[in-house]
């Protein structure tokens, strides 16, 4: 930054992502958040595959039995996959999910979903589906769960690295 003249110069930058070595603290602080990676079928992902679907389950809960109210849930999608949007695409048939939990509300992007919910001492699991488009080696983020207005409450878990075939 280079300025001319007199008076005050205020300036503020604020940066988000994964760190360069894909590094992060692994913590539940009074929550708890998990990912799974699962088939159609509902077994978990062995080996992943150019054009699979593949599940994604989350499953969040309070780890002190307290509710702990307007959380949200995060989940970082790796380069190569791509969020099936169930606003745009015919739900698909997998009766082995039993028991989802609905969200107060949900965002898609384009590199994430966001859900929005309460957390309780009894596990709610979210469930939504990718397909893989690209091969090759990919950074996962860890699956994130933050209470939004109190901030000692925030779990993150699962993120490493995943080789698609």
């Amino acid at each position: 930054v280079k300025t001319q003249g007199k008076g005050d110069l205020y300036w503020f930058a604020q940066t988000d992502g994964m760190s360069a070595t894909g590094s992060y603290v692994e913590e539940d602080q009074g929550i708890s958040i998990r990912r799974q990676f699962l088939t159609r079928n509902g077994a978990p992902v062995q080996t992943f595959h150019q054009n699979d679907l593949v599940v994604v389950k989350l499953t969040l809960s309070s780890t002190n039995g307290l509710p702990i109210e307007n959380i949200v849930v995060t989940d970082l999608l790796p380069s190569g996959f791509e969020i099936e949007n169930p606003r745009i695409t015919e739900p698909r048939d997998m009766p082995w999910i039993t028991k989802a939990a609905i969200p107060e509300y949900y965002d898609i992007r384009d590199d994430r979903i966001h859900f929005f919910t309460t957390a309780d001492a009894q596990e709610k699991a979210f469930y939504y589906q990718v397909r893989i488009i690209s091969k090759g080696t990919f950074t996962v983020g860890p699956a994130a769960a933050d209470a939004m207005y109190q901030g000692e409450y925030r779990s993150y878990s699962g993120g490493g690295k995943i080789t698609v075939e």
